[in-house]
């Protein structure tokens, strides 16, 4: 049910029967016998359907609902926590409410607050709002249960959640704001909503921006077709999102009779603990009451939705987020550029993918400030490992957008130098460090001699794994990709070859189809040495926005991944050494843009000392 904060939750929408709560009694029981949850949320009015009408008002009706709920209680196998929707008669008034069990147990009542009253619905015709009640506590079957806003709290697990009632979600005052501020770090919303076109997209964005706002994961289920149809059609929309992100989805074309989801309760505690706002925000409200929950924490944990393996990327179809990456990038550099004047830009071209993504971004900038392209300067400067392929790509790409370039061998040097200090390894980390460095004394003294600035290429993941020289290919004037991990550079190379910049295809897939490699030394291949960047970014996602340990990350690399046990290990072990261990050079890396959530600037949002002992 849990491990690691993360929280297996099912989503459900039965077929019921509208006349005879007794008659979905059996739905209600087959789905909370094959769930495996820690907790499961059901629709608004669960048990008598939300369309009964004035069938609210008989006795026998309402008996028929209790003796219903009781029948679930005894009867179900189910060891999580699960909501149900009902009306509750309380002293000849009738509620929309809430109620939460566990284990035979009922935990707690909520109430529907905001009634909705106008055109297709008229629930103030048979309910009282939650706030007009004047109690703490009610009966229900023989039990005396709490009554009204509350949190329901594993203390030892600290996994919170709360509760509001299909329009409650809508309101300008939403119940699950205080609820989010008073601890819980799940809202639960059970609906019941009918289906007109346009309103499946509204009731998405409302879910997700008040999981952003609230800093919480939301989970909203609304009740099926099993409706009734005289004047509405309802949809069994489930919606599952998590600060501010969609994680699932489904509606009235994909109905699914219920889900189950995987959500990460530790991520939300982090961005809370982060967020400055939500923090002073939680002083301005009242404490809630907390009722005892308990979830079960499970050795063998299995996802039944694995974790997205590339949570920083946005879907390969949303040309809108590639086209404001890019625009980032440029508008970055045309402000440096502006500063500068006529400043030139200096910039190394090995045939990768950085220097290529860096220079597509230099060419797009100078063009939009209507100078001359022969202001870039690409150098590309080739070792002996340099491959043919590298240097043939470096050349035609620079030629193709018009650009002033220059080849530089650069052996001779690496020699002289290696020589002066006595070193004659050609294999390991100095030589490799020595091309580095070279290269980029070239670059800084041709930036001297052209009135420059040098532009570096380097992305966020070499920046996070440390792979790159310190004061070589580490320094630079300005870094447009710094703020993009390496499937990032990928995947907007790839969006500029099928777009602005078609007419080098050939070169730019050329490009993306060679293993990524700096070349300095021969046939390396950089994800040999730091594994596959995949992966690394998938934690780099999951350290810098959910705050996950080693642990854990070892866990959800294996799960997601599907990788062994020792293959996870380490990859996480690798991945932390190598984070913690380049700090030093984060410290003093150039400006650059923040173009995802996330960023690795020592003048931003990652700041930790370099002497950091992680064991």
């Amino acid at each position: 049910m849990t491990k690691h904060g993360i929280l297996k939750v099912t989503l459900a929408s039965p077929e019921i029967k509208i006349g005879n709560p007794l008659l979905n009694v059996e739905p209600i029981l087959n789905i909370l016998n094959k769930t495996q949850s820690g907790l499961t949320l059901f629709p608004e009015l669960t048990l008598t359907g939300y369309t009964a009408g004035d069938l609210f008002f008989q006795d026998i009706f309402l008996k028929q609902t209790l003796e219903a709920l009781e029948k679930i209680i005894h009867e179900t196998k189910y060891q999580g926590i699960y909501v149900l929707g009902l009306p509750l008669k309380i002293k000849d008034s009738l509620f929309n409410v809430a109620v939460i069990i566990q284990n035979q147990k009922i935990l707690g009542v909520v109430p529907k607050y905001h009634l909705p009253n106008s055109k297709e619905f008229q629930e103030k015709r048979w309910f009282q709002s939650g706030y007009q009640s004047a109690f703490d506590n009610v009966s229900i079957l023989n039990q005396i249960v709490p009554f009204g806003d509350m949190i329901f709290k594993d203390k030892n697990l600290d996994i919170a959640f709360g509760v509001e009632i299909c329009q409650d979600m809508w309101a300008i005052q939403s119940p699950g704001n205080n609820l989010a501020l008073s601890g819980a770090h799940v809202i639960l919303n059970l609906s019941a909503s009918p289906e007109i076109i346009g309103k499946s997209n509204t009731r998405k964005t409302t879910v997700i921006d008040a999981s952003r706002r609230q800093l919480s994961t939301y989970l909203y289920t609304s009740s099926t077709f099993s409706e009734s149809t005289t004047d509405l059609v309802f949809a069994p929309h489930k919606i599952v999102a998590s600060l501010g992100k969609l994680i699932y989805e489904d509606n009235l074309l994909q109905a699914t009779e219920f889900v189950t989801i995987d959500i990460d309760i530790e991520a939300i505690r982090f961005q809370r603990r982060i967020d400055s706002t939500f923090r002073e925000e939680q002083s301005l409200v009242d404490d809630l009451k907390e009722i005892e929950v308990s979830f079960t924490k499970t050795d063998d944990y299995e996802f039944d939705y694995k974790f997205n393996k590339t949570p920083l990327l946005p879907e390969k179809e949303d040309k809108e987020a590639f086209k404001i990456a890019n625009e980032i990038q440029v508008q970055g550099l045309i402000q440096k550029l502006k500063h500068l004047k006529t400043s030139k830009i200096i910039i190394g071209i090995s045939g990768g993918l950085d220097s290529t993504l860096a220079l597509l971004v230099a060419h797009q900038a100078i063009k939009r400030l209507n100078r001359n392209t022969l202001d870039i300067i690409g150098v590309t400067m080739p070792s002996k490992v340099t491959s043919d392929h590298s240097k043939s790509d470096a050349l035609k790409l620079m030629q193709e957008l018009g650009i002033t370039y220059f080849e530089i061998p650069i052996s001779d040097q690496v020699n002289l130098h290696l020589q002066s200090i006595n070193h004659s390894d050609k294999t390991d980390i100095t030589y490799e460090n020595a091309q580095a460095r070279i290269r980029t004394l070239i670059l800084m003294d041709l930036a001297n001699k052209y009135e420059g600035f040098v532009l570096g290429t380097g992305d966020l993941s070499e920046i996070a794994l440390g792979w790159m020289t310190f004061n070589g290919d580490h320094m630079s004037m300005y870094n447009v990709n710094s703020g993009l991990t390496k499937t990032w550079v990928q995947e907007l190379t790839l969006y500029h070859s099928k777009n602005d910049y078609k007419f080098i295809k050939n070169i730019l897939e050329s490009i993306l189809n060679r293993p990524i490699s700096p070349e300095l030394k021969a046939d390396q291949k950089t994800e040999d040495s730091v594994g596959k960047y995949e992966i690394n970014d998938f934690m780099i996602y999951h350290l810098l926005e959910c705050g996950a340990s080693e642990e854990k990350l070892s866990f959800l690399v294996e799960k997601t991944f599907d990788l062994s046990k020792e293959e996870a290990n380490l990859y996480a072990n690798r991945f932390l050494n190598r984070f913690y261990n380049s700090q030093f050079k984060r410290q003093v890396m150039p400006e650059g843009p923040k173009v995802l959530s996330i960023s690795l600037s020592p003048r931003g949002d990652l700041r930790i000392p370099s002497d950091i002992k992680r064991k």
